[in-house]
């Protein structure tokens, strides 16, 4: 009878280890949401996808003129890498919006624990444009502008 119970454990225990690789191939493999060209949300994918990418420039076109922040604020912020970013909500009220992002990290093993950081982002449109914009100073930069320096 031991025999038998060690096998069929075993067996339980390959199948879900199985079914855990496939699960985290999918995820790897994943394409980006397809979200609506120009919304806020796919305004703030794409800052978010160009700040991983060591793009600033690119990141920085969706910051607003008056913003404060520059590339140079770029050029020294940190970006952990996260396991995943997540859409939390979002919200548009007039020619104002916003977003917030969960960014999920750790859980590398089968015991290790994830944890979230939550980020908001603002964004505005300005004179009638249909263009939204990143107002503030949005992650990963918590401070921009004239006289402020980490």
């Amino acid at each position: 009878m031991n025999s038998r119970a060690g096998k069929v454990l075993a067996v339980v225990v390959g199948v879900l280890v199985l079914l855990a690789v496939v699960a985290g191939v999918v995820s790897a493999t994943r394409d980006r949401a397809d979200l609506p060209p120009g919304s806020p949300e796919a305004v703030v994918q794409d800052y978010v996808a160009a700040v991983y990418d060591g793009d600033v420039d690119a990141a920085a076109a969706h910051l607003a003129a008056d913003s404060g922040c520059t590339v140079e604020d770029l050029e020294q912020a940190f970006a952990e890498p996260a396991n995943r970013v997540v859409l939390r909500d979002s919200r548009t009220d007039g020619d104002r919006a916003t977003v917030r992002l969960d960014f999920v990290r750790g859980g590398d093993g089968p015991f290790q624990g994830e944890w979230t950081q939550e980020e908001t982002f603002r964004l505005a449109r300005s004179d009638g444009s249909v263009d939204w914009a990143i107002t503030g100073a949005p992650w990963p930069m918590y401070g921009c502008g004239e006289g402020w320096r980490p």
